[in-house]
Formats: structure tokens, sequence, C-alpha cells
């Protein structure tokens, strides 16, 4: 549909902006086959119609074609014209033809659909008014005149408030979907916005620190070690872009061993005396991941900041939780929050954990992440994705 028929109501007083999709649109042409109800009685008493009534009788249906598709097509008070115009067309016709009866039904449903529900009420009394009158005026006081006709009125009408509950409900699910296809959006972008920074951030590091040691081996012609070092900064820069491509996709290539692993090996290449204690299995996937960022981002931190020497990594998981702990020998008082410690606060955050940073005897760093909370926000994620 085209119209906004909540915006209209604020813009009209008392309509609606009337159907514009294909969908209404075909169901509005198919409607059309009830109108050959106008030629009923022309039919089962052709010989009393003289040529001249016969083509006014096909004239008046062309007239109420005409109307029709201006009715479907006509948006805001313009809708009214008509709508009135076929009440009218449909009293006077009577005259000619009774079968109008079966017309009157289109302007109640028209009224329904397109006003508010005191001025559709209005308008289906003075539709009401019009075919009890043609039936006065005209001699046509008849259960067969007034019956088919009123009873279609007031079931169109009633259909046609139906109808327009159904659009507007209609519109603010398409409106209501929209704003979680946004929403999702820029979920995804914070995501990988973030994920880059962890995995850069990590691997960026490593990368400068080994061509700075590369740098000071050369120059103290030891360029065996030198070379070394140069050939796992190129597998480091390989690796980081493969890291990089994973991260916009979502996907992780290696398990929390095998990354805590490859983590734990750069700390002791970096001369880091490194222990790693891992006690935990079968981690929901969201959790695995969070760890393994949160890892890859606080010994980030420990390569370049620390002046410690030693570095202790342990999880371990219940049946309640899971924990991190990331401990160094570093001397320090502070550490002030940047965006790597600002994003790792909300990956805990959202998996409902909590993460502390304590200062006595080195800097640890101490995450808990309930178990539950995380299979709850997965299995809310999934029906949240199927609808």
């Amino acid at each position: 549909m085209t119209g906004n028929p909540l915006k209209a109501k604020d813009e009209q007083p008392f309509v609606i902006d009337p159907i514009a999709d294909t969908g209404a649109a075909k169901w509005s042409y198919f409607s059309l086959t009830f109108s050959l109800f106008y030629f009923f009685h022309i039919i089962a008493k052709y010989e009393q119609y003289t040529n001249t009534q016969l083509i006014s009788v096909f004239v008046i249906y062309i007239c109420f074609i005409a109307l029709f598709f201006q009715a479907i097509r006509s948006t805001g008070k313009a809708v009214l014209k008509p709508i009135i115009a076929i009440v009218i067309l449909s009293a006077v016709g009577a005259a000619i033809n009774p079968g109008t009866n079966a017309l009157f039904g289109y302007a109640a449903f028209f009224s329904g659909y397109y006003f508010l529900r005191k001025y559709a009420v209005l308008l289906l009394i003075l539709n009401l008014a019009a075919q009890i009158s043609s039936a006065l005026i005209l001699d046509l006081l008849s259960p067969y005149y007034l019956g088919p006709s009123l009873a279609c009125s007031f079931s169109l009408f009633v259909y046609g408030i139906f109808s327009q509950k159904e659009y507007i409900h209609s519109c603010l699910q398409q409106k209501k979907n929209q704003q979680i296809e946004q929403l999702a959006a820029i979920a995804e972008r914070e995501r990988i916005a973030r994920d880059m920074h962890d995995l850069l951030g990590h691997s960026l590091s490593s990368l400068a620190l080994k061509s700075e040691l590369a740098e000071k081996l050369a120059n103290k012609q030891h360029f065996e070690a030198a070379t070394k070092e140069i050939s796992e900064v190129a597998n480091l820069a390989r690796q980081t872009l493969s890291e990089v491509r994973l991260a916009v996709t979502g996907l992780k290539l290696q398990g929390l061993s095998a990354s805590l692993q490859k983590l734990t090996n750069e700390l002791k290449n970096m001369k880091f005396d490194t222990q790693c204690y891992i006690d935990a299995s079968n981690l929901p996937p969201m959790v695995e991941s969070t760890l393994i960022i949160l890892s890859k981002e606080w010994i980030t931190n420990i390569l370049r900041h620390s002046n410690g020497n030693s570095v202790s990594i342990a999880i371990s998981a219940n049946a309640n939780n899971v924990k991190l702990n990331i401990g160094d020998n570093g001397k320090t008082t502070k550490i002030k929050p940047g965006n790597g410690i600002d994003g790792m606060r909300s990956r805990v955050a959202e998996l409902g954990g909590s993460l502390d940073i304590n200062y006595d005897d080195g800097v640890k760093l101490a995450v808990v992440i309930p178990l539950l909370a995380t299979m709850k926000i997965n299995t809310e994620t999934k029906d949240t994705i199927s609808i």
C-alpha cells in the first residue's frame, strides 16, 4: 500500500489512505464479479425492457465501474466523492433496473474501509437512507429489493471495517520488521567493528613487536635470528588477513584450546614465563568465541604494557558458569579503560556476566559468564531469527 494509514489519520481527520498494493487490487477486481447480480433482473424480465432502457442500464453499469476504480485509486478526502456517487447512482438507477440494489454494498464496503468509525457509520446511514428512499419513491418496498440490498450493505460494511484493521496491522508489522532489520544491521556493524579491533589490535601489536625485534637483531648482525623473526612477521600478517575475513563473516577458525595455546606460545616467545590451565569443554559457541576474544585482547595488553615476566591463564567451567582468569606480575596502580576494555565489558555484559580487574600483587583479570543465561540468550536469538 502506498499510503500510511497512521500518518493519514493525523493529516486527514476522518479518512485513511485507500488500497493501492497489488494484493488488494486483485481482490478489488475480483469483487466486481458480484456486481453481475445487477443484470439478473434484466435477464429474468428482458422482454419488459425497451432498447433505450437497455442502453441506459449498460451506461449506468459503466458509470459504476468508473466510480469503482476511482474509489480504489483515490486518496484522502477525494475518496468521498465516488462513494457518494455510487450511492446516488444506485438509488436513481433503480428507476430503470431494480438490480442496482447490488451496487449499494460496494459503497458500504468503501465507507467501512476508508473512514474512521463514526464517519463510516454516518456514510452507512446515508447509504441505507438512500436505499429506503428509492424503495418508497419507486414503489420497490419489497423484500426482494430491500432484503438483499440491506443485508449486503451491512455485511460488506463490517467486512470493510475488519479489512481496515488488517491493513493498519500490516502497516505496523511492516514498520516493526523494518526497525528490527535496522537494529540487526547496526548490531552486526558493531560486532564487526569490535571483532576487527580485538583481532587486529592483538595481531598488529605482535607484528610491531616482532618487527622491532628483527630490527634489533639485524643491527647486532644476528641475521639468522632476524630472518626467523621476519618470517614469523610474514606468517602472522597472512594469518591476520585470514582472521579479518573470518571476523567479517562471523566465523571462528580455531577452538578455545588451540587459540589459547597459540597465545601461550606468543607469550613464551616474548620471554614471559607462561602457564595455561583449561578445564572446560562443550561450551556454547557464543561463550567460546567470547572467551577467545577476551583472551586475545587482554594478552595484547600484557604484551604492550606489562613490565612483568610471568603470566597465568586459567579457564574453568561447571554446570552454572565459566570463569576466565588471566594474571601477570607486572606492577601498576591503575589502568585507564580504552576501546579494548570497553569492548570486553560489552561482550561480557551481553552474556549476563561480570568482568573485574584487580591490581593487588600484579594485574589480574577475572571474568564470570553464567551458562544458563547464555543458553537463554541463544534460544531467544534463534526465535528472533526464525520470525
